[in-house]
Formats: C-alpha cells, structure tokens, sequence
C-alpha cells in the first residue's frame, strides 16, 4: 500500500507540472497623437493652439513615471475624486505589482506621432477593469528611454520651441520644464479578463498639440507649467 501511494503521488506530481495555467496579460503601449492638424519636418511639429498662435515645438519629452489599473467598482465615489486638483504626489520610481508598472518612461519626439512605445505587460487577476490612472514624475536614473536626453532626470517635462502670436510679431523662442507631478485618469471602459479573455492590449495617446493651450506666454513660470500640467493630464485618451 505504501509503494502504490508513492506512485500515486508521484503521478500527480507529474500531471501537475504538465499543466500551467497562463494567466492574464494586459499589453500597455503609450504614443503621441495630435487631435488637430500638425506639420511634422524630422522632430519638429507646427501646430495651433486654441487661442491661434503658432506653436513650433522642437522639443517635448515627458516622463510617465507609473501605470495602474483598478477594477470595476459598484460605487461611483472614483468619480468625484477625479474632480480634485490632479497635482499631487508621488515617488518617481515606485514598486511594480500584478495592476502596476511602476518603471518610468521618458517619450520625445523622436518616434512618428501613431508610433507605440511598449510600456510592459500587467498580469492581473481576473476581473473587470473600468481605469486606468496614470502618474506623470520626474524621471530618475533608471528611466526607461533616457537615451541622448540625460538631462531629463528629476524633470517631468520639458517643452522647447518658438511661438508666434495669432495677432503677428516675430517668433519667440521659449523654454519650458517643470518637476512637478500630474495624474490622470481615463476610463477602460469595462475591460474584461477571464478564462475565457486572458489577454488584452491597450494604447495610451499623449495629445501634445494640446499642452500649450490657454497658456498666454510660454515663459518659465508657476501659472505656465501648472497649466501645461492640467492640459497634459486632460490630454491623454486610451483605445484598444
């Protein structure tokens, strides 16, 4: 009796490490992509902004410091906290998990505007996921896409280029940066993952064409970068 149920055991053992269960992915990528008309010679993009001034960016890198998404919640309270000033904080580096990547990532312009960059794979448990909050802080040393732009470690933004006044003038070189934070929420819109769905992927869009609108005068300033903060955060949409 004792050597069958060694045997026995032994089988289970077997067919055990036979079998693995997958488990669920939720594939996250992150791009740029204007809502308007933009002219794009190289890294440059021209654009107008909503009061009608011409806006040649030459540079804008932007560090999005960690990536969470929460389940499906019977309570609409989420909602009312998205309400709230989005300027907090938060560590630029923080702990990943099953919902969370928590490795910053500096994009610029240098990829096509469309042109995905691939922030990692989530592996949640099963459920339905209706958002995704976001949190833009200063990238540190370790931030993915660093590349040929070091200086961009402690910032959260930095934006370069020149302005041209809707009413004419001259253009104006101007440069912005800021290590302030900034979070976003956007909705999932009831994303499902199960046995049956275990795998997803998702892209995050980044409107910079937006970011300088209802900004009088791209100077470094308190009132600028706060309000390039607001309209980075209402800028980011998701699809699938």
């Amino acid at each position: 009796m004792k050597t069958s149920s060694s045997l026995l055991l032994a089988l289970l053992t077997l067919c055990a490490c036979g079998y693995r269960e997958e488990g669920t992915r939720l594939h996250l990528g992150l791009d740029f992509r204007p809502t308007g008309d933009v002219l794009t010679q190289g890294t440059t993009r021209e654009f107008l902004t909503d009061r009608g001034d011409r806006i040649i960016l030459r540079r804008a890198h932007v560090t999005l410091s960690a990536v969470e998404i929460f389940p499906c919640q019977k309570s609409t309270a989420w909602k009312w906290l998205r309400a709230l000033s989005p300027i907090g904080t938060a560590e630029a580096h923080s702990e990943g998990s099953p919902r969370k990547l928590g490795t910053p990532y500096v994009m610029g312009l240098g990829p096509a505007d469309g042109e995905a960059l691939a922030l990692g794979t989530l592996r949640p448990p099963p459920d339905s996921y209706c958002r995704v909050h976001l949190v833009f802080a200063p990238a540190d040393a370790d931030a993915e896409g660093l590349g040929a732009w070091p200086d961009m470690v402690g910032k959260t933004l930095v934006l370069e280029g020149e302005r041209i006044s809707a009413d004419g003038g001259p253009a104006v070189p101007f440069h912005l940066e800021t290590s302030d934070l900034i979070n976003a929420e956007v909705s999932l819109e009831g994303l499902t993952l199960s046995p049956e769905s275990l795998e997803a992927s998702r892209t995050l869009h980044l409107a910079y064409d937006q970011w300088l609108d209802g900004v009088n005068s791209v100077v470094v300033g308190s009132a600028a970068t706060n309000q390039v903060l607001r309209n980075l955060s209402r800028s980011v949409t998701l699809q699938p």
